[in-house]
């Protein structure tokens, strides 16, 4: 069965074409043309979509409507977040699509709206490589229905992790326990999993990070082995994003290092991956110095390589649940200024050793 959407915009219509996939769990997005905000969304609604995308700046045609009717898409979106609240079971993932220059200008989800949308795509990026936005829009069209499936069920609701009772005790907290089980409808709870567990390091692991505590350049080989031990996460939105269960993760790396690996320099735990599991992975090197021989814990908030704590900022995150893991810049991202041109702050606690890092003598081969 495959799925259906709108795409609301003022001025192109091609990015409906650009984000329907076909096949028998394809996505197909239909144009939707502007109307008064409440007509429309009332439409959008008692249309049943799986998805509904919108662009921003719903105000730059006055030939679609009137200067002093016109409204923005997050405006639209908190009418159809108003309507699926009552109706639940009718509930629908919104995702926002608009030029890099307009959500700089127009949008801040702390500021100038509410966190409306699941998610938010710029133009450019869609129309270059659209399959993974599609892959992803497709993911949470399905993740709705699996979240909506188990609504009225209590802590039911936590079973669209993909676990058994006994090992969901082990991930879900109360702070997560308590978002998911009083949300007042599925794009609150749709909310709390891609933002707090799908964006965030903690309970979940992304590629990057996984690495990072193997100590390893990439994951290569380690893949199938990786997926073959069921670390792999399996559970609501999975085929969107790609995830690790940090808690199976963990079992299985003491097991096999005989300690916690960021106990452990990149070189020795790579010694250790290629000698008992017959893989040829490469060590990390440091951001900073270019070694292999540091301790690796995370990955990079800003340029997703492997960072070491030593060689580090915390990173301001006003929103990380408790059950999520401090995001962190590595030296490089603070010397080269990278932190500054992707809006990742530092924070307060860190704030004096940046203006040390700032200072810091490079020689050309530790420069990235």
């Amino acid at each position: 069965m495959g799925y259906n959407g709108f795409y609301v915009d003022d001025l192109d219509e091609i990015y409906a074409t650009l984000l329907s996939s076909t096949g028998d769990h394809g996505l197909t997005i239909n144009y939707c043309r502007l109307d008064e905000a409440a007509t429309l969304a009332g439409e959008l609604f008692n249309a049943q979509p799986d998805i509904v995308a919108l662009d921003f700046r719903l105000d730059e045609n006055p030939e679609m409507i009137e200067p002093e009717k016109a409204y923005n898409g997050s405006g639209l979106a908190q009418l159809l977040r108003d309507k699926t609240s009552a109706a639940p079971e009718d509930d629908f993932p919104i995702v926002l699509i608009s030029a890099e220059d307009k959500l700089e200008r127009f949008y801040r989800p702390d500021g100038t709206a509410h966190d409306l949308f699941d998610r938010i795509y710029k133009k450019d990026e869609v129309a270059s490589n659209p399959d993974p936005v599609k892959e992803q829009l497709i993911s949470l069209c399905k993740g709705y229905k699996e979240i909506k499936a188990v609504w009225g069920g209590g802590m039911e609701r936590l079973s669209v992790f993909g676990l058994d009772r006994e090992e969901l005790a082990s991930i879900a907290n109360q702070e997560l326990r308590a978002a998911m089980l009083n949300a007042g409808a599925p794009h609150i709870a749709a909310r709390t999993i891609l933002k707090g567990v799908i964006d965030r390091p903690g309970i979940l692991l992304s590629d990057n990070e996984l690495a990072a505590r193997l100590g390893v350049a990439a994951l290569g080989s380690l893949e199938s082995i990786l997926i073959d031990q069921k670390i792999q996460y399996a559970g609501v939105f999975n085929e969107g994003w790609r995830r690790w269960w940090a808690h199976r993760f963990d079992d299985w790396a003491i097991a096999l290092f005989g300690a916690r690996p960021t106990t452990m320099t990149g070189s020795a735990r790579v010694k250790v991956l290629n000698a008992q599991l017959g893989s040829n992975v490469q060590p990390a090197v440091s951001t900073w110095n270019k070694s292999s021989d540091e301790r690796f814990a995370f990955s990079c908030a800003v340029c997703d390589r492997s960072g070491e704590i030593r060689h580090s900022v915390a990173a301001f995150d006003p929103h990380a649940p408790k059950y999520s893991h401090r995001k962190r810049i590595c030296w490089d991202c603070i010397q080269t200024e990278r932190y500054l041109t992707a809006k990742i702050e530092v924070d307060d606690v860190d704030a004096n050793l940046v203006v040390e890092v700032m200072s810091k003598p490079r020689t050309d081969d530790a420069t990235s």
